[in-house]
C-alpha cells in the first residue's frame, strides 16, 4: 500500500494527496550520494522487486539506450548505463505503480504516457547536441508531465468524465477541466515531481509544459521536447492535436528541427522509439 503526503498550493482550490516514493527509490537516491556504494549491493536491492526488474530490462532494450543487447542482470545494467540512469528509470516505473486505481482509465493513461515517454527520450537522444537533455530525464518528465490528471481523478470524480466516450478514452482540453474544477494538473504534477526528488529543471518543465515562456533555458528545452513528443504521439495514434499549432514554431526552434523537415523527423523518432 502506497503512502501519501498531503500538499496545499495557492493555485489549487483543494489539498491533494500525492503518493510518496517507495523505499526502493529512496534507497537508490541514498546510494547515489554514497561514494562507497557497491554495484552488487544495489543490484540485490533492485532485484527484490521482480516487476520493476522486468520493466527495467524491457526499457533498456529500446534502441535509444544504445546497448547492443539488453543486460542480463541488474548489476550489468548499472555497469552499462550507470546508477543515476537506473535510479531515474526506476522512479519512472515506480510512479506508474503508485498512481493506479480500479478504473480502466489508469491502464489507458499509462499506456499513453509510456508511448510519449519513448518519443521524448528518442528526441533527446537524437538531438542531444542541441538539447543537452539526458534521454532518461526526458523519459521521466514525460511520465510525470500529466500525472496530475490521475491524481486529481482520485479527488474529483467528475474529472474523469470528459475523458470518456462511447468508443473508449480521449484526451480532452485538460486546461478547461482545470478551470471547471478550480485546480491545475500541471501544479499537481510539479508537486509530485518535487516530492519524488526529480531534478529541478524536470520539475519546472512539468509545471510549465503548457507555457514554456516562463521557464529557464534547460527547462524550456525539455518543455519543447515534451510538446513535440505529444505531437508525434497524436500523429501516429491519430488523435486530436489541438495544442500543436500554438507550440510548433517555438518547440521546433528549441530542439533544432526545421519545419520543412518535420515529417522526416517524426518518422525517425517513431522508429527509434519502438522496442526491437
Amino acid at each position: 500500500m502506497a503512502t501519501h503526503k498531503e500538499f496545499k498550493d495557492p493555485n489549487l482550490g483543494m489539498a491533494v494527496r500525492i503518493p510518496s516514493p517507495p523505499p526502493l527509490v529512496d534507497k537508490l537516491k541514498k546510494a547515489l550520494d554514497d561514494p562507497f556504494s557497491e554495484i552488487d549491493t544495489i543490484a540485490e536491492l533492485v532485484q527484490k522487486d521482480a516487476g520493476i526488474t522486468s520493466s527495467l530490462y524491457k526499457t533498456l532494450a529500446k534502441p535509444i539506450y544504445g546497448l547492443r543487447r539488453p543486460p542480463e542482470t541488474v548489476a550489468q545494467a548499472v555497469s552499462l548505463v550507470g546508477l543515476k540512469t537506473i535510479a531515474d528509470l526506476i522512479s519512472g516505473l515506480s510512479i506508474q505503480a503508485a498512481i493506479y486505481g480500479d478504473s480502466p482509465f489508469y491502464p489507458w493513461f499509462w499506456e499513453r504516457a509510456n508511448e510519449i515517454a519513448g518519443y521524448a527520450a528518442a528526441i533527446a537522444q537524437r538531438q542531444r547536441m542541441v538539447c543537452n537533455v539526458f534521454p532518461e530525464h526526458a523519459h521521466l518528465a514525460a511520465l510525470f508531465v500529466d500525472c496530475g490528471v490521475p491524481i486529481l481523478l482520485q479527488h474529483i470524480d467528475k474529472y474523469e468524465y470528459p475523458f470518456i466516450t462511447a468508443n473508449g478514452y480521449i484526451w480532452p482540453n485538460v486546461l478547461d477541466e482545470d478551470k471547471r474544477h478550480n485546480t491545475d494538473h500541471a501544479v499537481v504534477g510539479q508537486l509530485a515531481a518535487k516530492h519524488w526528488h526529480l531534478p529541478a529543471y524536470v520539475c519546472d518543465a512539468v509545471r510549465w509544459h503548457h507555457d514554456p515562456v516562463n521557464v529557464n533555458d534547460k527547462a524550456s528545452t525539455l518543455v519543447a521536447i515534451l510538446q513535440t513528443a505529444i505531437h508525434i504521439y497524436n500523429v501516429y495514434a491519430m488523435k486530436d492535436d489541438h495544442d500543436w499549432p500554438a507550440f510548433q514554431d517555438k518547440a521546433l526552434e528549441e530542439i533544432g528541427v526545421a519545419k520543412d523537415g518535420l515529417k522526416e523527423f517524426e518518422e525517425d523518432i517513431y522508429e527509434k522509439a519502438q522496442t526491437h
